[in-house]
């Protein structure tokens, strides 16, 4: 009898040890907090070409630039939220929200919020896919003449109205990470742009189609490459009075190849801080589908777009929760087309180049 109560009392401790160790082995949700603090300057911030550049200096275009300087320095502020948890077993879960704005210093009307949110869901330790959306309230882009406005105007100055768009955002993406350095993206994203009362003919459905590699190299060195195909289905007409198969406006419908690589670079810690530099470089091209005469339709018809962008970053971990890091970004657009009595002019309007310089804050606390 005294020999099966011990066997009784001891059972019952192991019990409770193993509900204690699984007590402890219970995942709390994680919490966090980031904050974004940063200032930039912007070389051309309404992307002119140096026709327009120089019309802006000159005071030419009366009614064209609402802007007063044609760089400016924004101030960017951003606060992020997100938490980690998990409903399926031992599989995370991870949502998260953010708000930023951007706030010119001297032209406002180029100020502009952004609201984003996103699941993301692991299936095992490697394998994870995330639904996003986010969204941009309005888009001031420039000043263009409206087409409607000027047939009663004529060219003047009153026929300049605000170009600008609205733009929903809805993506999902899946990724897995194979033989432990190899990890493998494929995403989704469908934007619809809309625009203000004078270019509703400029409304768009985009869809964006893309895969990206990233490959350990070394344990302080990583690799990326990615290649996205973009269809915008942008058939203009003025919905007030038009029909797509009626309008005799402008087609910007186009299809994009966009082909990146960079790398990232884990540098020697500096005073004892984690600090990391990494580079992207990405080529865009563009084709406008437009079967309009050029002289219809000279924005569109036969254009092509090359664009070039690189991307720098530097980045010091001051602590745990701290981080600085300093960019430069660089843009050029070569605008060409078929069309041979247009290339002075389309390439007079679209070409620009940009400068980017920016320094940011940025802090996250765990909960």
């Amino acid at each position: 009898m005294m020999l099966l109560l011990a066997l009784l009392i001891l059972s019952g401790s192991s019990v409770m040890a193993a509900e204690k160790k699984k007590k402890k082995k219970k995942k709390r949700p994680v919490y966090s907090v980031g904050f974004k603090l940063a200032a930039i300057y912007d070389d051309n911030i309404l992307k002119y070409s140096d026709q327009y550049l120089d019309r802006f200096m000159k005071g030419e275009d009366e009614g064209r630039f609402h802007i007063d300087t044609y760089d400016d320095v924004i101030f960017y502020t951003a606060l992020q939220l997100s938490s980690s948890f998990y409903i399926f077993r031992k599989r995370k879960t991870i949502v998260n929200g953010e708000v930023s704005r951007r706030t010119y210093a001297v032209n406002k009307i180029k100020d502009w919020s952004y609201m984003a949110f996103g699941v993301r869901q692991y299936i095992t330790k490697r394998l994870s896919f995330k639904f996003s959306y986010s969204y941009i309230p309005e888009f001031y882009v420039r000043h263009f003449r409206d087409r409607q406005w000027l047939l009663v105007y004529g060219y003047d100055p009153i026929v300049f109205q605000p170009y600008a768009f609205s733009k929903d955002n809805y993506g999902f993406w899946i990724q897995n990470t194979f033989f432990k350095s190899t990890r493998i993206k494929f995403s989704l994203y469908y934007a619809p742009y809309y625009h203000n009362e004078h270019y509703t003919e400029f409304d768009s459905k985009n869809w964006t189609y893309g895969a990206q590699l990233y490959q350990r190299l070394h344990k302080k060195i990583k690799l990326e490459l990615g290649y996205q195909y973009i269809t915008s289905d942008a058939k203009g007409f003025d919905a007030s009075y038009q029909t797509p198969e009626t309008t005799n406006g402008p087609d910007a419908t186009y299809v994009e190849d966009r082909i990146s690589m960079g790398f990232a670079w884990q540098l020697p810690k500096l005073k004892k801080m984690k600090n990391s530099f990494d580079a992207k470089i990405a080529f865009l091209n563009r084709y406008y589908s437009s079967k309009h005469h050029p002289l219809m339709d000279p924005l569109h018809t036969g254009r092509v777009d090359k664009n070039i962008r690189m991307y720098f970053n530097y980045k010091l971990k001051l602590n745990k929760a701290m981080q600085l890091r300093a960019y430069f970004n660089w843009y050029m657009r070569d605008t060409d087309t078929e069309a041979g009595i247009n290339k002075e002019f389309i390439s007079n309007e679209k070409d620009y180049r940009q400068n980017i310089i920016g320094l940011e804050f940025v802090y996250n606390l765990k909960i």
